[in-house]
């Protein structure tokens, strides 16, 4: 019941500037929970983590303080070619690269994907909350060519991954941006996903 509009700014402050996504998403939630303990009869009068005629005095306003950052990006005119040069190249973080753009998927959802999120029969990939960005379960439809490209991995008995590294664990994120680097295009594995909204 103490909790003042103050108090809700020093918190979002120190995310403000550089990840405004994030304290907006963190200003809303302190609002949710607040709302509730009004509901419960825990406080009363305003919310002090409300944005319209409250917060929106004190702290910039997105489009003030927002910086977007953008992933280098492969034109998506271009693609058909590049995914063609990708097939010549060997290795698991090309494969894991090609599985990435057949999906528009983050690489850390890519390089922690398992066999047991993998559906073949219903050609579906379910991620789960806990390894998304936004922490909801996440299901990707898979395309002919994603499930061609699946069923022509090895699978290494004993690990859980559908990408692993030498050593059988994990594959590391370096290893996908490598295989951009070694290519030479002026593209970032999460680019690709830019590349297929720009398709779309």
């Amino acid at each position: 019941g103490s909790i003042t509009p103050a108090n809700v700014v020093d918190v979002l402050r120190p995310l403000w500037g550089e990840k405004q996504e994030t304290a907006s998403r963190l200003r809303g939630r302190i609002e949710r929970v607040l709302d509730w303990c009004t509901t419960m009869d825990y406080r009363s009068g305003e919310n002090p983590a409300r944005w319209k005629a409250n917060l929106d005095h004190l702290l910039p306003k997105r489009s003030k303080g927002h910086s977007v950052r953008h992933h280098p990006a492969l034109p998506w005119g271009e693609l058909p070619v590049f995914m063609e040069q990708l097939r010549e190249v060997g290795g698991m973080g090309a494969r894991a690269l090609e599985f990435l753009i057949f999906t528009a998927a983050r690489s850390g959802e890519v390089r922690g994907a398992t066999w047991e999120e993998i559906d073949i029969d219903a050609a579906t990939w379910t991620i789960p909350a806990e390894r998304m960005k936004g922490g909801r379960e996440h299901r990707v439809p898979l395309s002919d060519a994603a499930l061609a490209l699946l069923g022509a991995l090895t699978r290494l008995e004993g690990s859980p991954w559908v990408f692993f590294a030498p050593r059988g664990g994990r594959l590391y994120d370096m290893t996908v941006s490598a295989v951009c680097r070694r290519m030479n295009v002026e593209a970032v594995p999460h680019g690709f996903r830019s590349t297929f909204r720009d398709w779309c």
